[in-house]
């Protein structure tokens, strides 16, 4: 791949990571991130038109972009408090499966009401689980950097699954928020140690879901190994133990069954050998 398409994709969400988060701590990563993503789109592809417009002409993949930027902004808004008790899950949920509805809009104009209500339904209501489900993971986990490091690797696995998908774009795209949580775990060179928090469950885990679901949906991943990855984050969630407690054995205990299942997702996403090739 050309090293000049790699650093349009890599260098906005590091920079915006760098300088966010040496400035805000983590309250800077989600907006950070959002505003990686946003500019990497731009460098390689083209600018995602405005939502007031894609309400009209609707791309998915600008969607996709936007629909990231928009569980940025609402971890950003936990971070700072602004939703009281129980709200905060809730938007999270609603905004999950609001930017899955519409980054189907377009194709959902194909498929038959049945189909629709299939996709989108199920398709949101994964989208907002996991949102939650990443939320409720890191609010049990160590206040280390390792779980930092964990989604890094988890939104990089993401990354090179959709490319499977025969989709580079969607890869890269993933790639750069992957990049923006790498460049928020650096920055504890210069500055103290760096964690996450419950409210990054929002965008990391939404994310998550959304790209794989958009590998699918938008490019030709294949359900089997969407499906598997799609599980990982329920698996932190459930095996981690009840308490942090030391940061080796809480990733001793964690770390092995999400990356079993992103490992058996690319296995079964690698293209099989043609029996006539030479």
């Amino acid at each position: 791949m050309d090293p000049t398409v790699l650093l349009k994709g890599a260098l906005p969400p590091i920079a915006a990571a760098l300088l966010l988060v040496s400035i805000c701590g983590r309250r800077g990563l989600p907006l950070a991130a959002g505003i990686g993503l946003y500019l990497a789109y731009g460098l390689l592809k083209d600018w995602p038109a405005a939502p007031w417009s894609l309400w009209h002409q609707p791309n998915g993949t600008a969607w996709l972009v936007w629909g990231t930027v928009g569980l940025a902004a609402v971890s950003t808004a936990d971070h700072l408090g602004l939703f009281p008790g129980r709200l905060a899950p809730m938007t999270t949920a609603a905004a999950g499966a609001g930017a899955l509805w519409l980054m189907l809009t377009k194709m959902a104009q194909r498929w038959s009401g049945s189909e629709a209500a299939l996709h989108i339904g199920v398709g949101g209501v994964s989208v907002a689980l996991t949102a939650l489900a990443m939320r409720g993971a890191l609010a049990r986990s160590p206040r280390s950097t390792i779980p930092a490091v964990m989604t890094t690797l988890l939104l990089s696995l993401d990354a090179g699954l959709v490319t499977l998908g025969k989709s580079a774009l969607l890869g890269q795209l993933c790639g750069a928020v992957a990049a923006a949580i790498g460049a928020a775990v650096g920055t504890t060179i210069w500055r103290r140690g760096f964690t996450l928090a419950a409210a990054d469950g929002a965008w990391i885990g939404g994310t998550h879901a959304l790209f794989l679901l958009a590998g699918v949906h938008l490019g030709y991943l294949a359900w089997a190994p969407a499906c598997c990855a799609l599980a990982a984050p329920f698996t932190w969630w459930l095996l981690q133990p009840a308490e942090a407690g030391r940061s080796v054995w809480w990733t001793l205990r964690t770390a092995p069954a999400p990356f079993a299942l992103m490992a058996v997702a690319l296995w079964l996403a690698m293209p099989a050998d043609d029996p006539y090739a030479y």
